[in-house]
């Protein structure tokens, strides 16, 4: 049976199971399995694939009358380990669906900033991911409730240079996705474009939402383990202490680093470095020897300053030194990003009910206590 295969990088997918390209620099022989439209995962119907990243698959799936989205690890054991461990934090930080509350059904909560989980089965279970066996191979996923919008990564191919206000709100946006990681002493340690999916508001404003947690990297892991993780980073996006096997020097601040290379991609209307159709070997080596990728040729965004702000955010040595320090930064320009989701018609008709009952106590209350006055 063919398995279908997809190249992460030249973004070619291919169902007899061989990739082949005419660039020798491709890396479409090294492409991920990848599930097609139709396949069975337990009782999850595959319906369409997402993206792919270094170490999981992204799809949309049905269960039942349900619409889900599945990731599923690739089968190595890095990347199994990282699924598991995802699973663990977004349940630590209160990432899991659940039941709306009242208060919340009549104020609905702003555009999501990170992805919730999901049961990984149909029938109740503590587990916060699922294992099964597929074709024979063991596999590790998770269920998720799926966010609207499109990856970040296309957007940027739509829309290469982005209005420099988007740009700096999405950058704030995602610097406050990985506040959970900030406040565990964690770092993401490979965020890149098609990590975060974006959906336009009805006035056209992006609102993204983060799609992976990444390595959760807390300085714990020896050398060994550091070099385990190297080759499922995108070194166009990574911070060069990564690559560098440097564990103690490595922390928030490789985050600034990738943040700040996304919201470079985003004003100057290309990636700082690039990252298709090169193997990881020639981007390491275009990143070590030219580390600061060219200036950003935006002449209003000088004056206020953004431009050494972003050149900061990329500094091999001089950088912010986590994602908070660079919102703030932008935050003293652009200020805070525009409100979220709109109150619903019928919501903003009941508190409008409630604020008119609420002003009819009031005047009768003031009636009473004015009567009271009088006949005294």
């Amino acid at each position: 049976m063919n398995v279908a295969r997809f190249c992460e990088r030249c973004k070619r997918l291919t169902t007899d199971g061989n990739l082949w390209c005419q660039d020798r620099d491709c890396p479409a022989e090294q492409g991920y399995p990848v599930l097609a439209y139709g396949d069975y995962l337990g009782d999850l119907k595959i319906t369409k694939l997402i993206t792919v990243w270094r170490t999981a698959a992204l799809y949309e799936a049905q269960r039942g009358k349900q619409t889900v989205w599945l990731k599923l690890a690739h089968a190595d054991p890095e990347s199994e380990d990282r699924l598991k461990r995802e699973a663990a934090f977004l349940k630590a930080v209160g990432g899991v669906a659940g039941k709306p509350s009242i208060v919340r059904s009549l104020r609905p909560d702003p555009y999501p900033v990170h992805l919730k989980l999901l049961p990984p089965y149909p029938t109740p279970s503590k587990r916060l991911h699922g294992e099964i066996s597929l074709r024979g191979e063991p596999k590790v996923f998770t269920v998720l409730q799926p966010v609207h919008g499109s990856l970040l990564s296309d957007r940027l191919l739509e829309t290469p240079q982005v209005w420099h206000y988007e740009a700096a709100w999405v950058t704030v946006t995602l610097a406050r996705a990985l506040r959970p990681l900030a406040s565990h002493n964690m770092a993401h340690l490979s965020l890149t474009p098609n990590m975060v999916m974006v959906e336009a508001d009805a006035e056209g404003h992006w609102h993204p939402t983060l799609l992976d947690f990444g390595w959760l990297w807390d300085g714990s892991g020896d050398g060994a383990y550091l070099a385990g993780l190297i080759p499922h980073c995108a070194p166009a996006y990574t911070a060069p202490e990564v690559f560098a096997g440097r564990g103690a020097a490595i922390g928030a601040a490789a985050d600034t680093y990738s943040l700040g290379l996304i919201l470079y991609e985003m004003l100057a209307g290309r990636p700082a470095f690039e990252p298709y159709l090169k193997r990881d070997d020639q981007v390491r080596r275009v990143v070590a020897q030219n580390p600061s990728p060219p200036p950003i040729d935006r002449p209003e965004l000088e004056a206020s300053g953004v431009v050494k702000m972003v050149a900061k955010a990329i500094s091999p040595t001089d950088r912010y030194p986590n994602v908070q320090q660079l919102a703030k930064a932008l935050g003293s320009v652009y200020g805070s990003p525009p409100e979220a989701r709109p109150l619903p018609m019928a919501t903003k008709v009941l508190l409008a009910v409630a604020g008119v009952s609420l002003l009819c106590i009031v005047l009768f209350v003031a009636y009473l206590f004015l009567q009271v006055l009088l006949n005294r």
